[in-house]
């Protein structure tokens, strides 16, 4: 099946798979036949279904796409027929229950292969999302007692969480009197998010620090009050340069 497999891949659109070396190719059919025979001959399937997840897996990793892994493995009920058609042409009753086991077992085998690509792909994703966290923009310290904090990119729940928690740190062990948050890198600001700033507002003054908000268009302010948004409560300058100058007066 590996090899049937490597070879309906060929066919798959440019970039959307690897290649393994002639040595490595030959080495994995060999321990994919060993695998099927012990399944067939002894029973013991779970090593070979084993196999079916890991190439779940590197079918994921490779950047296959679920369309594309699909037709590859489909594909195989046409590479296997024509020899079970060969095998049993003289006896229709063992033809017709070779090949309701084949679509059993390319059933079975996809079911685990597919079930281990998109585990591997959420694994993928989280890892991925890890590392943007990690890539935060962090509180910056313009001056004594004076913060800077850039937000870019989109911002769910637990990166709103995230920022407040870094900024609320910074002011306390800065002991700052004002912040600048800055949203114009943020391309989508809704209720959720322009809550979480207000929150934000409101934690930083309960900490004797004063918070304004640059880089809020006309046109998302527009929107959040027509969706019932209170922004009064917020310190909002259109730009970053205006924010700073009125931190600066604040901060003096």
């Amino acid at each position: 099946m590996s090899r049937s497999m490597s070879m309906l891949a060929a066919d798959a659109p440019a970039g959307q798979v690897g290649s393994a070396g002639p040595v490595e190719e030959e080495v994995k059919t060999q321990e994919n036949r060993l695998l099927i025979r012990h399944a067939i001959l002894d029973g013991e399937w779970e090593p070979y279904w084993n196999d079916m997840r890991s190439m779940g897996a590197t079918f994921a990793r490779m950047g296959l796409m679920f369309p594309a892994w699909v037709k590859i493995v489909n594909a195989l009920h046409t590479v296997l027929a024509p020899h079970l058609l060969k095998a049993h042409r003289e006896d229709p009753d063992r033809l017709v229950a070779a090949m309701e086991a084949m679509t059993g077992l390319m059933d079975r085998a996809i079911a685990l292969i597919g079930d281990e690509y998109l585990r591997t792909k959420e694994e993928t994703i989280g890892e991925q999302r890890d590392a943007l966290r990690e890539l935060w923009t962090p509180v910056l310290q313009v001056r004594e007692r004076m913060l800077l904090l850039p937000i870019i990119g989109m911002v769910d729940s637990q990166r709103a969480q995230q920022l407040t928690e870094d900024l609320l740190r910074a002011i306390r062990d800065n002991r700052a009197r004002v912040a600048v948050v800055d949203i114009t890198g943020v391309p989508v600001v809704d209720t959720r998010v322009a809550n979480h700033l207000i929150q934000t507002v409101e934690a930083a003054r309960l900490m004797g620090a004063e918070v304004i908000v640059t880089g809020l268009s006309a046109e998302v302010a527009q929107a959040l009050v027509a969706l019932g948004v209170e922004l009064g409560k917020v310190n909002t300058i259109g730009d970053l340069r205006g924010g700073l100058e009125e931190a600066e007066r604040l901060a003096a």
